[in-house]
């Protein structure tokens, strides 16, 4: 009899790498382009175009020298924003105080979009049976890996090259322009890098994504904690975050920081890619754990089965919103005194919240404005878990028991909806909650932020029940529409007034319907014209998935 033995992890991690490891990398990587050719521009122009916005609105908001000055006294006084947005190094010049307000806030949204650009390309094709068809052709087993992650350097490179442009247009400065632009490609790159080995550790896209995600959140807060205490800590070298903030664009820039990006993201793609190229294909370097032998008894149908598949996603958004929440009410007070000095932002503020003349309410409804947009982030991706299913054939085989379409429709749409509502409930009662702690008003103050926040609930629900809707009548167009509508969202319904927008054109986002509470007297109408808005949407979203085919 003939046995054979599986070789530990150790023992393949210290194998000869296969012949031609890489072939087939440059196909790949095209096939990658063409799959993400809106995605990849998409996320980079729009990343740029919103730091070019807030470069924009340094000249208006603060327009002379004495005011900046005031400003970085301000600043200087409140540890939490410096622990967040980490030290301003230039507070005169308009490309200073832009790198320090979008340096921390654009690198964790480009380390989170290139790593989970790097997993949907190598672990996610790995899950979903495209690693094994791209395999059996003449292509190395490193090749998915090292094109996921050169397709992310695409992006970061877009980003890097329109976003220094943009910027230089506004006579920031060519240098420091180049210097915050490639600074901010460069550290994103470490995290691309990182998801390329959590691609080898875990599974699943899913556990991939969460551990590549957990590296980022942990990078920020330990950079967070070292602009936290005072005169520096060591804490603020120890990752990219404080990498990119060290560089000092517009202040006499250390060059050197950059390579050091580059030279460490290269370090741990070279890892990523020798482990890549020695396991087996759907392997991971953490153990599967075993499975029960049956299943709970809880888990009877579409929408249990859609709680137990998201419940991890939505604990995870829960902390976040937690965190968020507790950073946003330790900001409440100390930003509401810094405005109050400055009367053009103080008057950009009111505006976004409806014209009051109150600040303490104007800043409440602008930060739980943020909760809503956030969470209907969370509520568009859950949805497109639907789409997802159906195009890799798993939806067939769960309708070919005794399920209805409409069942498995809601399932994934409930925990949508009824998540993204609890995300709106966690984050309004952590901001209140610590604004109200000082005061000895927690309770109060927690339920003020709670019924401020849930007033977004339908404007929510809106934009999660678009998708929906598509999903039942057109398919293919869900994911595009949702989150160009969430991205018009954004500029429309939040920074509107920043922008300069007319009205008419804020209305067309749900978000520029919701009641201004407390800021202003509280109106239903529009709150019920929401909910109706969202239920005809479900009832077009079930009868157009009864009627058409599977899969389309």
């Amino acid at each position: 009899m003939i046995t054979t033995t599986q070789p530990s992890r150790m023992t393949l991690l210290r194998m000869a790498a296969p012949a031609s490891s890489f072939a087939g990398t440059g196909v790949l990587l095209r096939l990658a382009l063409r799959r993400d050719r809106v995605r990849i521009p998409g996320w980079a122009l729009f990343s740029a175009l919103l730091t070019m916005t807030v470069a924009q609105s340094w000249d208006r908001l603060y327009p002379t020298a004495a005011q900046r000055l005031g400003l970085a006294q301000s600043l200087g006084a409140d540890p939490t924003l410096s622990a967040i947005l980490g030290p301003l190094f230039d507070p005169l010049s308009t490309g200073g105080l832009t790198a320090w307000r979008s340096s921390a806030g654009m690198l964790l949204t480009l380390g989170l979009v290139a790593s989970f650009l790097v997993v949907r390309h190598s672990r996610a094709d790995e899950v979903e049976g495209r690693g094994d068809l791209v395999l059996g052709g003449p292509v190395g087993h490193a090749a998915p890996l090292a094109a996921a992650l050169l397709s992310a350097a695409v992006l970061l490179g877009l980003f890097a090259v329109a976003t220094a442009t943009l910027l230089a247009t506004l006579g920031t400065g060519v240098l420091g322009s180049v210097a915050f632009a490639f600074t901010q490609a460069f550290a994103a790159l470490v995290f691309a890098a990182v998801a390329g080995v959590t691609a080898q550790m875990a599974r699943t896209s899913r556990g991939a994504n969460g551990l590549a995600g957990l590296v980022v959140g942990a990078a920020f807060l330990i950079t967070a904690s070292g602009n936290g205490q005072d005169g520096g800590s060591p804490l603020q070298w120890l990752t990219p975050f404080g990498w990119a903030q060290q560089t000092r664009a517009y202040a006499d820039e250390r060059w050197w920081l950059l390579g050091l990006s580059l030279v460490v993201a290269v370090g741990i793609a070279l890892v990523a890619l020798h482990i890549a190229a020695r396991r087996d294909v759907g392997d991971g370097l953490i153990a599967q754990r075993t499975g029960r032998r049956a299943a709970a008894s809880w888990i009877t149908g579409p929408m249990a089965l859609a709680w137990r598949i998201d419940r991890t996603s939505l604990v995870v958004w829960a902390i976040a919103f937690a965190v968020l929440g507790a950073v946003e009410g330790s900001m409440l007070n100390t930003s509401a005194d810094l405005v109050a000095k400055n009367r053009g932002l103080a008057d950009v503020i009111l505006k976004l919240a409806g014209g009051t003349t109150n600040l303490d309410d104007a800043f409440l409804v602008t930060m739980t404005g943020l909760f809503a947009l956030v969470a209907s982030g969370f509520g568009i991706s859950t949805v497109l878990r639907l789409r997802s299913e159906e195009e890799d054939g798993r939806a067939e085989l769960l309708l070919s028991g005794a399920r209805s379409r409409a069942s498995w429709l809601m399932g994934h749409g409930g925990v949508a909806l009824v998540g993204s509502t609890i995300l709106l409930a966690v984050g309004g009662l952590s901001l209140g909650a610590v604004l109200g702690a000082p005061n000895g008003d927690l309770l109060g103050q927690a339920w003020r932020a709670l019924l401020a926040t849930l007033i977004a609930a339908p404007a929510v629900w809106l934009v999660v029940a678009v998708p929906l809707a598509l999903i039942g009548v057109l398919p293919r167009w869900a994911a595009v529409v949702a989150w160009v509508a969430l991205v018009w969202c954004v500029l429309a319904g939040y920074f509107g007034a920043i922008l300069g927008l007319p009205d008419w054109l804020t209305q067309t986002s749900p978000f520029g319907h919701v009641p201004l509470w407390p800021a202003v007297p509280m109106r239903w109408t529009p709150m019920l014209l929401l909910t109706a808005t969202v239920v005809a949407l479900l009832a077009v979203a079930v009868t157009g998935l009864r009627r058409r085919d599977l899969p389309r």
